[in-house]
């Protein structure tokens, strides 16, 4: 049965709270993980409720047999299981914390490395059996491609390649922290974004992506009081070396060699598909081979048209196509 088929008959139409409440739920399912009330109300998706509205609207959605609850744990129908799963990955990714913070320190260490994030995952305090410490790094203007250079020939020659703990897969520079992708993904990873060494960059960062709060609402990124790092001497070294003409020419230079390789690696993707993926500018570097930002969208997308023919509801599913804006 279709979509078309479902809304032929008489569906129920779901309250603005309920739909929000569902939305979110939905979104998090995809990653196989319940949410508490309290989670439910912080990351309520699209609408702003208060926490006795999202009360109201779980218990509406039980009445419509769409939601379910256990140990404190809400969930769509059927997934209780994901409960224990849940539970395993916070542990896990309590110490995947520990290792975060060492490496985000000596992250730090490197030359034009102004602020250190964590991202995906482990930033939303969960971590699979054999997932990655992801890493947001801001840099200094014109000097980004050089920074990630060092870490990415770090990790080739001293982990043999290994990103399990040390995944540098996105960079920006302080002069551009405007992200531009706007769409649910990308505003979930602002919102759980978490910086871990030298934070000075980061309400600036808050400030240029406040439009994630257009899909989340009632959330708050905390901006933590870190303090910064003392710089080495071999970072001031190699600093003061590169901070002229010639450091320019390096970096442009390292920035038209990967962009190179990276084409020549994927020649299969389209244009727009590589953009998203491997978003590449003198400012930007972008490195998600995997394309998941548009597997999780289409999984919500076909989540939602499941849910509708299940129960016999209307869910308001809002645009959950990427859009872009021009840096």
């Amino acid at each position: 049965m279709n979509s078309e088929n479902v809304h032929s008959r008489q569906t129920h139409v779901l309250s603005a709270s309920a739909n929000a409440v569902l939305l979110t739920t939905m979104y998090y399912d995809v990653f196989r993980h319940p949410l508490t009330l309290d989670e439910l109300h912080k990351y309520c998706q699209w609408q702003s409720c208060t926490l006795s509205e999202v009360a109201v609207a779980v218990e509406e959605l039980q009445a419509l047999q769409v939601l379910d609850t256990t140990d404190g744990f809400y969930f769509i129908r059927g997934a209780e299981n994901y409960i224990n799963l849940r539970r395993e990955r916070n542990q896990r990714a309590l110490l995947y914390g520990h290792k975060a913070a060492r490496w985000s320190r000596f992250i730090s260490g490197f030359p034009f490395v102004r602020t250190v994030c964590i991202s995906g995952s482990l930033s939303k305090g969960t971590m699979e059996k054999n997932g990655d410490i992801d890493y947001f790094i801001i840099t200094e203007p014109g000097r980004l491609w050089i920074t990630r250079t060092f870490l990415i020939l770090f990790k080739k020659l001293f982990l043999l390649n290994s990103k399990k703990y040390f995944c540098v897969n996105y960079f920006i520079d302080t002069a551009h922290l405007s992200i531009p992708d706007r769409n649910l993904f990308t505003a979930t990873e602002i919102v759980f974004v978490k910086p871990m060494r030298d934070a000075a960059s980061f309400p600036s960062f808050v400030n240029e992506n406040k439009w994630a709060k257009l899909f989340y609402p009632n959330a708050t990124i905390e901006v933590p009081n870190i303090e910064p790092t003392r710089n080495g001497w071999a970072k001031r070294t190699v600093e003061k070396i590169l901070i002229g003409s010639f450091g320019e020419w390096l970096d442009t230079r390292f920035f038209a060699m990967t962009l190179n390789r990276w084409k020549k690696k994927f020649p299969h993707l389209t244009e727009s598909t590589f953009e998203i993926d491997f978003r590449s500018r003198k400012h930007v570097s972008k490195h998600h081979p995997q394309g998941f930002q548009g597997t999780v969208l289409r999984k919500i997308e076909e989540h939602r048209i499941a849910l509708e023919n299940r129960h016999n509801i209307c869910i308001q599913s809002h645009t959950m196509e990427w859009t872009s804006v021009e840096e």
